[in-house]
């Protein structure tokens, strides 16, 4: 599935996300891409992302988004969002966290948009004051 803007990009990976489809998931990245996924840590390529993915999909939780804005400007797209982690926790209650992210998008050759920096975390990745 192709997306043809970042908005598209990000439905088809939160379907996925929540379908536990890591192919789909791995798709939505450039080759190249970093993913932040602690405050300090980061996952760079496709390698390091397969491995952190199929950590975050074994706690089969599902992401939602609340509310979203995109930049663009020459093939270069800037995603905000608000976005909801729902799961259980360790005594099987269901768990909601809402984060702030900013993702970056780079339009391919192909027309198809594909993430390069994805910071689900926002401001969370400056730790604590």
């Amino acid at each position: 599935m192709i997306a043809n803007t970042p908005e598209e990009a990000v439905e088809i990976v939160d379907r996925a996300f929540n379908a536990g489809d890591i192919e789909t998931i791995l798709d939505f990245y450039e080759e190249n891409a970093v993913v932040v996924t602690e405050p300090g840590k980061t996952a760079r390529g496709k390698s390091e992302l397969r491995s952190f993915f199929k950590r975050v999909l074994a706690a089969k939780q599902s992401a939602h988004q609340i509310k979203t804005y995109v930049l663009e400007s020459d093939g270069v797209a800037l995603f905000l969002s608000r976005w909801r982690l729902v799961g259980l926790d360790a005594e099987t209650n269901l768990q909601s966290t809402q984060f702030v992210a900013t993702t970056v998008f780079r339009k391919q050759p192909s027309g198809e948009w594909k993430a390069l920096i994805d910071n689900s975390l926002g401001p969370l990745v400056l730790g604590p004051e």
